[in-house]
């Protein structure tokens, strides 16, 4: 893995804060508690983007970067929550935190650190940028269908058998770094069943 430098992870702090910047000023003249709402925006901004599947906020995932853990994969929300607290206290003790990510072997500063997490160049392939951070969005916010209580068991959606070209099509999704490794276990294990029915 080839690590980001300090000069490209201080750009994509930039284009980050001017996004989070904008959209505070949007969402405060569209509500009448302007402070409790670009709190919220900036406090889940970056785990929302950086915990995606793009592993990357937009400022990131503009300069060709992703967050992963120390295995190079992708991290959970919790992880990148816990990473996005340290950075507020990293910035806090004199910007000391960020610029120890000079003189460290895997570029790694002190959320880096605490979090166990790197900042590497490379972009996850084949994944739409708005796409995967709406689906993460609604993934936390556990917006996910649901089935109406109104619906009885006779008019539910049959569901459709699984192939092999399934298990193929998982594969691939997995060797382009959509999947974690845990979660192409698991979705293996949901197809096979499938097939065995």
């Amino acid at each position: 893995m080839e690590y980001a430098g300090f000069w490209r992870r201080f750009g994509a702090m930039i284009i980050d804060g001017l996004i989070i910047g904008c959209l505070g000023l949007v969402l405060g003249i569209v509500s009448f508690n302007h402070y409790s709402v670009a709190f919220v925006v900036s406090l889940l901004y970056e785990p929302i983007f950086d915990s995606s599947f793009l592993q990357a906020s937009p400022g990131k995932a503009l300069l060709g970067m992703r967050v992963t853990d120390l295995q190079g994969q992708r991290i959970i929300f919790k992880k990148s929550f816990v990473r996005y607290v340290m950075k507020i206290i990293s910035g806090g003790l004199f910007m000391i935190g960020y610029f120890i990510q000079l003189f460290t072997e895997k570029r790694q500063t002190l959320h880096d650190f605490v979090a166990e997490t790197l900042v590497v160049r490379g972009e996850v392939k084949n994944v739409n940028f708005f796409r995967a951070w709406y689906e993460q969005v609604q993934d936390i916010l556990g917006m996910v269908e649901k089935v109406p209580k109104s619906q009885s068991p006779s008019n539910a959606p049959i569901e459709t058998a699984a192939t092999p070209a399934d298990l193929a099509a998982l594969y691939e999704l997995y060797q382009k770094g959509i999947f974690t490794e845990s979660e192409y276990v698991e979705k293996r294990e949901q197809l096979l069943k499938k097939l065995q029915l």
